[in-house]
């Protein structure tokens, strides 16, 4: 009996031993990763963004006042069922990059905070050749991301986003 517990703790050991090292491997970067699947990885948070300033006389132009000039692919997607595959991601998508786009550039307008819709598709269907679902831990770092970088362009445009 004591030796067929001691079996069964050496392979749960090795299990663990071995998912470990998966873990590490398939987390770990890969040496040979393509540019193009670059895209599929958050960008780190910019220099100085617990600390921007206002931006003087900045004219702010909130998101939602912006309809003039949201891409058509956005439309589309306000259009579609909040139930559809992939709805709420592709928002995580979206706001990481309208509010990087806005901070990066400094720009409190809607030429600021309206950014290309085809680069959310082309995201989330990386998202989707590499995980084959994109679920929420896919895009939960795109989601927190955003809510950093959109609370700093709020001090920085000093308004809503």
């Amino acid at each position: 009996m004591a030796r067929r517990f001691a079996e069964k703790r050496e392979r749960r050991l090795g299990l663990v031993g071995v998912m470990t090292i998966l873990s590490i491997v398939v987390s770990a970067p890969a040496q040979a990763e393509t540019t193009e699947q670059d895209f599929l990885h958050v960008a780190p948070l910019p220099e100085g963004i617990e600390t921007v300033e206002p931006i003087p006389d900045a004219v702010n132009n909130r998101f939602q006042d912006c309809e003039a000039v949201w891409p058509e692919g956005y439309r589309d997607w306000l259009a579609e069922s909040v139930a559809a595959e992939g709805h709420a991601r592709k928002r995580d998508i979206y706001s990481w990059l309208r509010a990087r786009q806005a901070f990066e550039a400094k720009d409190c307008r809607c030429t600021g905070k309206v950014a290309r819709w085809d680069e959310v598709e082309h995201v989330y269907a990386g998202l989707r050749d590499t995980h084959g679902r994109v679920l929420i831990r896919h895009t939960a770092e795109y989601a927190a991301k955003a809510d950093i970088l959109t609370a700093a362009v709020e001090r920085m445009c000093g308004g809503p986003f």
